[in-house]
């Protein structure tokens, strides 16, 4: 009876939120000296339907997903990935303006940069504890509807400790690496498309020990 007593007199589980949340740094190298003088227009990034909810994601092998009743993405993930791509890329300035609308900038856009995230989860694999994170980001040329960059990124990264702070902490070092990535293509791509050259080739982020790379495609 003293027991009951007790559960009954718990307090409920308190809902917890968290965000992605990194500030980028402004490029240290790039291959034009001003910014491009193009309009790129960000696209809100889909993201597999699994993912698309509040809850956060836990997966414990290749065929079972679990979600936390009780810790919470604070925005749809779709806006919240989109919101860092955005911030990063006025850091970056790589070119005269970043729009989220056609509307916007009183301008058509030259180009769109979209994006899927296929996975944004942790993995409890034993003893082993990752934060994985796998998206696909494209660039179009709107002129002519080519798709001029897409790359695939798969990426997780080992966590040593059981908190869900540091969790959410080691997925936001993962975006952080991704879209340092993207930022460097797209002054590849972009560098090549305003001299009317072959694009060189694209520049790979130096390997980070703590980072796995399961699947990295250059297309």
């Amino acid at each position: 009876m003293a027991i009951i007593l007790l559960a009954m007199c718990a307090p409920p589980p308190v809902r917890q939120y968290y965000m992605l949340n990194y500030t980028p740094m402004p490029m240290q190298q790039r291959l034009n000296e001003t910014p491009y003088p193009y309009v790129i227009r960000l696209r809100e990034f889909s993201i597999e339907e699994a993912y698309s909810r509040p809850q956060i994601v836990y997966r414990l092998n290749p065929y079972e997903l679990r979600y936390y009743n009780f810790r919470l993405w604070a925005v749809k993930p779709t806006r919240m990935v989109t919101d860092l791509m955005f911030k990063h890329l006025n850091t970056a300035n790589l070119t005269n303006s970043i729009v989220r609308r056609f509307d916007e900038g009183g301008r058509r856009p030259d180009y769109e940069l979209s994006g899927i995230v296929e996975a944004l989860e942790e993995y409890d694999s034993d003893d082993l504890l990752f934060a994985h994170i796998a998206m696909r980001v494209n660039l179009t040329r709107l002129s002519d509807g080519a798709n001029i960059y897409s790359r695939h990124f798969s990426l997780r990264k080992r966590v040593y400790r059981r908190d869900p702070e540091f969790i959410i902490r080691e997925k936001s070092l993962i975006m952080e690496y991704i879209f340092n990535q993207v930022i460097l293509d797209l002054d590849s791509r972009l560098a090549a498309e305003f001299s009317g050259s072959q694009a060189p080739k694209l520049n790979i982020i130096a390997d980070d020990p703590n980072i796995i790379s399961e699947t990295i495609e250059i297309e």
